[in-house]
């Protein structure tokens, strides 16, 4: 990871059967498997995390009825946290875009929002790219690709405004691309269905990638694809939907901030967001 981040979680955690519990709650739900309907084309699903220490969220989001949103400092606004860009663009569902460069701003892969604002030829380490806001009838809402299929580059892109790459978790149909490893984080994902759904992922509970892949692959979520958005403290997810309110943060990584202690949003220069209903 470059700007390497692991996540830390204030959670408004909620039981997928009964109302919403006060964002400061000490004592969460015991986690669940089903989905809960927030609004229409929007469910919110709360799972064991990798190890059963603990839950994950995911937000399943039907992209034809709730389009993505991609929200740039780079388009003239200033950095912000996931709950600040959700006020100000007025989303309730935001996540991190990506990991960013040293520099704080720039994003580490291909990135397109209309313009070009990333750079300008894929990285071909990051094998998985986002695309949504489709410019051609035809298009699908939301795909989320392999990049090492040539074609994508010549007959994908002018299809659709935005391009988010990053670092490929899960390659389509279902494959865990990461080798075991030694170092663990929180994680925040975007994920694809295999209806075409966009999942936001976020789990607090740090894991290796490899056991993340291999957890999130036998959760009945009916997974195909997946990228790494970021992991340690700057991870950020951020749900105000359906009377819903959860706020989390990542907080361990290997190397990085080997603590669960971090309990507050990063500023982040990149987000991926829905507009709220």
């Amino acid at each position: 990871m470059t700007h390497c981040a692991v996540l830390a979680i204030t959670l408004a955690m909620l039981s997928l059967a009964a109302a919403p519990v006060n964002a400061q709650s000490e004592t969460p739900p015991a986690p669940r498997t089903s989905w809960r309907k927030l609004v229409p084309g929007i469910e919110l699903g709360l799972f064991p995390a990798p190890g059963g220490q603990g839950q994950m969220q995911i937000v399943r989001v039907d992209a034809r009825s709730h389009p993505l949103r991609l929200c740039s400092s780079s388009a003239g606004q200033p950095m912000l946290t996931v709950e600040e860009w959700a006020a100000k663009q007025k989303l309730c569902l935001v996540i991190n875009a990506g990991m960013y460069d040293k520099d704080g701003s720039t994003h580490c892969g291909y990135l397109k929002n209309h313009a070009l604002i990333g750079p300008a030829v894929f990285r071909s380490d990051y094998s998985s790219i986002c695309v949504f806001t489709p410019l051609a009838k035809e298009a699908a809402p939301f795909r989320l690709l392999d990049t090492d299929d040539a074609s994508i580059e010549k007959n994908i892109l002018s299809h659709y405004a935005v391009a988010v790459q990053n670092l490929r978790l899960i390659k389509h149909p279902g494959e865990n691309r990461w080798k075991q490893q030694p170092k663990f984080w929180s994680e925040a994902a975007l994920g694809e269905d295999k209806d075409g759904n966009a999942l936001f992922i976020f789990c607090r509970t740090p894991s290796t990638m490899h056991d993340f892949n291999e957890h999130l692959l036998k959760l009945p979520i009916n997974l195909v694809s997946a990228q790494h958005l970021d992991g340690g403290p700057p991870a950020s997810f951020y749900l105000n939907c359906g009377g819903v309110v959860i706020r989390s943060m990542g907080s361990f990584e290997s190397g990085f901030n080997e603590t669960n202690g971090s309990q507050k949003f990063w500023l982040l220069p990149h987000v991926i967001g829905v507009k709220a209903p």
